[in-house]
């Protein structure tokens, strides 16, 4: 059971690990600064609505 839920994850943590040193995964690709409406995350950026 425990090995049932470290498969479980979100998709940007996947992704993020590929990333080398010190770009961050945004929008499907490795960042070194994240982009206009992006939330820096530490090894990722995450997407912040505005319109909320």
């Amino acid at each position: 059971m425990a090995l049932a839920l470290l498969g479980v994850a979100p998709a940007e943590a996947q992704y993020a690990g590929s990333c080398p040193p010190p770009k961050k995964f945004a929008a499907g690709a490795c960042v070194t600064v994240c982009p206009a409406g992006y939330e820096d995350q530490g090894r990722v950026c995450v997407y912040r609505n505005m319109s909320r």
